[in-house]
């Protein structure tokens, strides 16, 4: 997607029709006549992955304050220093438990859907923050939303493109929006993305030029595109970079530099992966699709890119390079979080 110049970067309506061209920072997992599916792989499935671990840990934090609860009960401290044990074991106990139950909401208590495009039906489906939103195609207008996602220090304010829906009777009154594509650079990344949701719900397949769609379910995508090099699914720039540098993950400082943040804290590769593959989401309602959205309703008028010989054997040397070195980091993380922890049981208990 072309780079923007910064007066582009305001807020505001965008032109329904326009001459940019089509294309998005969403991963698509689906595209046929009957819909196309983006992955709802954002940003924020990069801060709910490692809540899960936090969920552990807090239930371990909690038992362990029951436990030495308990075991202050039974001791013949004097009276200050047995309401002091008592006292800290509860606040363990509620705190760890408190703490879970959050860690928890956050993570597989916080339900999403993917964004499915329903050509046929003329509807737009997305579940997201306990809400789900059905827009009827035919009322919907872009609008460029600014400053969506965390600030970056020294950087331009990101941009994201929100479908609004307005009510066909008043049609300077909205009914339902949200965000569908972000972060993207300026206005003319939002156009881009509106247009290619616009060419494939009105016109017709020859018109959308050729787009990737991404299995999923195969063991390179879960490596590459949802993997913890992918910044939570947006993978477009990681694989365009895996190209340019003969498919070696590591070429750039903020890999090597996630590297080392794998062997300080184990948790952050392993759960980020577990939580893309393993992650609650909402399927798209059998009644508006007319059938299971896993499932093509046939073979595909639209053109995709199929993966060269070239290309699927540096998928391949990728994702192995990426398993390889995950699996070490996990390794020598996790055999000196064993050492740490042994030391502290051994200083706690003798």
């Amino acid at each position: 997607m072309s780079e923007p110049l910064q007066a582009e970067i305001y807020e505001g309506e965008l032109p329904l029709r326009s001459a940019s061209e089509p294309g998005s920072v969403r991963d698509i997992i689906r595209l046929d006549e009957e819909m196309m599916v983006w992955s709802d792989d954002g940003a924020a499935a990069t801060v709910e992955s490692i809540m899960p671990f936090f969920a552990i840990a807090g239930v371990i934090i909690s038992l362990g304050g029951l436990y030495a609860g308990i075991m202050s009960v039974t001791t013949t401290d004097s009276v200050g220093i047995w309401i002091l044990k008592v006292s800290l074991s509860t606040l363990l106990t509620v705190g760890g438990a408190t703490g879970a139950y959050f860690a928890w909401r956050i993570s597989f208590g916080s339900k999403h859907s993917d964004i499915y495009f329903l050509r046929k039906q003329r509807k737009i489906f997305h579940y997201t923050n306990k809400t789900a939103f059905v827009l009827d195609w035919d009322n919907v207008r872009p609008y460029a939303r600014l400053g969506f996602g965390p600030v970056q220090l020294g950087a331009r304010p990101f941009v994201a493109l929100e479908l609004v829906e307005y009510f066909r009777n008043e049609p300077q009154v909205w009914r339902a929006r949200f965000v569908v594509d972000a972060p993207l650079g300026g206005r003319e990344a939002c156009q881009q993305s509106w247009e290619l949701i616009r060419r494939y719900m009105d016109e017709a397949a020859d018109t959308l030029p050729v787009q990737t769609v991404v299995d999923r379910r195969s063991w390179t995508s879960a490596l590459l595109e949802f993997g913890p090099l992918s910044d939570g699914g947006d993978a477009h720039g990681f694989l365009q970079g895996l190209r340019d540098h003969n498919w070696q993950p590591f070429w750039s400082g903020d890999h090597l530099l996630n590297v080392l943040v794998w062997i300080v804290f184990w948790p952050d590769q392993v759960f980020r992966m577990l939580y893309a593959r393993f992650r609650p989401r909402v399927s798209l309602p059998e009644e508006l699709a007319g059938a299971p959205a896993d499932q093509p309703s046939g073979p595909s008028p639209y053109a995709t890119t199929p993966l060269s010989a070239g290309e699927h054997r540096g998928r391949r040397k990728a994702a192995i390079t990426v398993a390889i070195v995950c699996s070490a980091c996990t390794l020598i993380s996790l055999s000196a979080w064993s050492v740490v922890a042994r030391q502290m049981l051994h200083a706690v208990f003798g």
